[in-house]
């Protein structure tokens, strides 16, 4: 597992190999709230280390803040492998 990972990580990565691929703030949640922006920027690092693949969410011409949904998402194998180290 990549040494920067924590139970929050893997969480994450459990939804998505569960199939989850979209991702969006709770209802009545601002798309700027912390916990939404944490979020986002987590998905994203899962991104750079290569535990997932998602389409950057924002969009040249987007309106500032954070997007209101992430996705899709998919696993790795890295990522799989994460998960599977995880759960053994």
């Amino acid at each position: 597992m990549p040494k920067a990972i924590d139970t929050e990580d893997v969480e994450l990565l459990k939804l998505v190999a569960e199939g989850t691929t979209h991702f969006a703030p709770v209802q009545d949640e601002p798309s700027d709230s912390p916990r939404w922006v944490g979020r986002v920027e987590r998905l994203r690092r899962l991104r750079r280390e290569g535990l997932i693949r998602m389409p950057e969410p924002e969009r040249p011409g987007d309106p500032p803040g954070y997007p209101g949904g992430v996705g899709p998402c998919e696993l790795t194998p890295r990522g799989r492998e994460t998960v599977e180290q995880s759960t053994a």
